[in-house]
């Protein structure tokens, strides 16, 4: 019978990394040797990997909700890495954060809030037209272009974003560069699903540009527009200006039956009736769009604007339509500053008077108010009045080149000329074109407007080379 003989394991000296390594020494030889357990050692790595693993996801969790107070971002974002998914929700925080910064007037919290986000979550639609509808607001109109015409490289078929940088570009005079876009970048899609809406911004730019006819020969080449609701108003702008006023004003009842919850339609619609002589007709849109939008104030404005006398028995009727829309919105500054921006565009100097005089005992910022003043007094052909005016709110305002520092020098421009101050008119000219400076785009729009205008001293120092410029008399109107 075989005796098995039975060799006892050899006890290591010392171990290291949790027994992975261990060091053992040879009774015979008395040399000592050094053994490495594989297993262990990668059960001892794996351990100290999700360790080191555990705590970079805690510290990046609670980084992002305790420095960061980003809440929306979830443990298991972080933990799998889910990086699009954070930024994402570090956009949107951040986002949310320059709406309250910009609604309490930290402009630059907002600006550097809203930047982030964009750089966090550049296909954010909504992210990226609040941030150009805040930095219109700030004056920055040639960047606010320039960061939706940069949305649409990234999402060319972007509803939201064509109509918007659209609208931006006809509507502040940039019609070459709506055409250049529509015709170069988003040529590819007037066939497309937003074909319709892309063919009627080429009308409207056309129309600014070019005219009527050329506006007609476009509109002949599209005819679908005629039945597609949202082209209707454009539609209707080019048979006005075509000298169509019969079927503009039934294009726009079409609209308005079509759209009934659209202020624009009434608001266009009445504008026709009005300077067509129909009166009636015009105070009947306006009362429609009063009761279809009620508690509005655009609507009632509407309504007061139409309903301006045009005999003695008809004064009664809107004293109290102004009285009951004093009453009605007296705690919405917002509202009365539309009330007061119509008595500068109809020229009612007695009303706008007295909104800016009560403004002035309510302690509030009167400047807006008082530019409408300024407004209905140059319609009534009082440049001296509306001349100090301006220079009151002038001494009010910072010289940060805002917009409202922008338009308030302009109107210094116009009231200048017309008082035959030609010095004032180009140093007032002087402070819009630095102003403008980066925006040169916007600079042009403003120096055809006082060429219209007849006031050559600011289209020179407007112009990119300035030149002298033989004076002439300015136009007083």
């Amino acid at each position: 019978m075989k005796m098995a003989t039975l060799i006892a394991k050899p006890t290591p000296l010392r171990t290291y990394l949790f027994g992975s390594l261990a060091l053992y020494r040879d009774q015979q030889t008395q040399a000592y040797s050094l053994r490495l357990d594989a297993r262990r050692l990668a059960l001892v790595a794996g351990l100290a990997f999700f360790a080191a693993y555990a705590l970079i996801v805690a510290a990046g969790y609670l980084w992002l909700r305790q420095v960061r107070q980003i809440e929306q971002v979830g443990f298991f974002d972080v933990a799998f890495f889910r990086v699009k998914n954070v930024r994402r929700e570090m956009a949107a925080e951040q986002f949310a954060r320059a709406k309250a910064a910009w609604a309490a007037k930290d402009y630059g919290t907002a600006f550097v809030s809203f930047t982030s986000g964009l750089h966090n979550d550049p296909d954010n639609v909504d992210g990226r037209l609040q941030a150009a509808a805040f930095l219109s607001a700030a004056g920055a109109t040639d960047r606010a272009i320039t960061l939706l015409e940069e949305g649409l490289t990234r999402q060319p078929a972007s509803r939201p974003l064509l109509e918007h940088t659209l609208d931006d570009l006809t509507t502040n005079g940039r019609d070459a560069e709506a055409l250049k876009l529509l015709h170069g970048q988003l040529a590819s899609q007037l066939s497309g699903p937003n074909g319709s809406l892309l063919r009627t911004y080429e009308i409207l730019a056309t129309l600014n540009t070019d005219g009527p006819e050329a506006a007609q020969r476009l509109l002949a080449a599209s005819p679908d527009l005629r039945t597609t609701t949202r082209s209707l108003l454009v539609v209707a702008r080019v048979l006005w200006e075509a000298k169509k006023p019969v079927e503009a004003i039934s294009t726009l009842q079409d609209y308005v039956k079509a759209e009934p919850d659209d202020f624009l339609g009434y608001a266009q619609l009445a504008d026709y009736q009005e300077t067509a002589g129909q009166i009636v007709d015009a105070r009947r849109t306006a009362d429609l769009a009063c009761a279809r939008l009620p508690g509005q104030p655009t609507p009632r404005i509407l309504r007061i604007g139409v309903l301006k006398p045009t005999g003695p028995e008809e004064v009664r009727r809107w004293e109290q339509e102004i009285i009951s829309y004093l009453k009605d919105f007296a705690g919405k500054p917002e509202a009365i500053d539309e009330l007061a921006n119509l008595c500068g565009r109809e020229g009612w100097v007695d009303l706008a008077r007295m909104l800016y005089e009560s403004g002035a005992g309510r302690q509030q910022d009167v400047r807006m108010l008082a530019m409408y003043y300024s407004d209905a007094l140059m319609r009534r052909q009082q440049f001296t009045e509306a001349r100090s005016v301006l220079a009151e709110i002038d001494r009010q305002t910072p010289e940060t080149g805002s917009t409202f520092a922008v338009l308030l020098w302009q109107r210094e421009v116009v009231a200048a000329a017309a008082c035959g101050d030609r010095d004032d008119a180009r140093d007032q000219a002087r402070r819009v074109a630095a102003a403008l400076r980066l925006d040169p785009t916007g600079m042009e729009v403003i120096r055809r407007r006082f060429a219209r205008l007849g006031i050559p001293e600011a289209v020179a120092e407007l112009s990119p080379n300035p030149a002298a410029v033989k004076p002439s008399a300015p136009k007083k109107s």
